[in-house]
């Protein structure tokens, strides 16, 4: 089954699979399973005149995984009224205000993926820029602007770090 969402300009679809196949046999993708389906059905649209594309988060500058709907959910609830804060937020918080300015391993790998994945669509849009063809030099010049367009690296620990820094002495700062 497949549902399409357009959520503030930002149309995406959601697939959902049967588990148990005719033969009675689970299905058990693997990342690099879905990664595949995605490309393919991309492909598939793309073939049909949709336009779509089926790039990974960390392609598309995005380090940090969508928030879990439930934890959005309790922190839409906290936000709306009074109540304690969950758990999950508290901890966020408190490991953010640790450690500060302090990368931890994960975060180093994460931030030299990102260096390596913009450096090589740095260099293929040099190398698209030097062409002969002239929608090659159009292609890297977009790729250029969409290089200029990435966010900035941040995890959700610096990002927290960041907030909790601007609102330690808002007024009416909820505890």
């Amino acid at each position: 089954m497949f549902a399409l969402h357009d959520e503030g300009g930002h149309p995406h679809v959601h697939l959902t699979v049967r588990a148990l196949g005719s033969d009675g046999g689970r299905l058990n993708p693997r990342k690099a399973d879905l990664e595949v389906w995605r490309r393919r059905f991309a492909k598939a649209l793309r073939d049909r005149g949709v336009e779509a594309e089926a790039s990974p988060r960390r392609a598309r500058g995005v380090t940090r995984k969508a928030e879990r709907t439930p934890v959005r959910k309790m922190r839409e609830r906290f936000a709306a009224g009074p109540g304690p804060a969950p758990r999950v937020m508290v901890s966020a918080w408190r490991q953010a205000s640790s450690n500060p300015g302090r990368a931890t391993p994960w975060e180093a790998a994460i931030r030299e993926r990102q260096t390596r994945i913009r450096r090589a669509l740095a260099a293929e849009a040099v190398a698209l820029s030097h062409s002969e063809r002239a929608e090659d030099r159009a292609l890297g010049a977009a790729l250029m602007d969409h290089l200029r367009r990435l966010p900035k690296v941040a995890t959700r620990e610096e990002q927290l770090s960041r907030l909790s820094d601007r609102s330690r002495d808002a007024p009416g700062r909820r505890r």
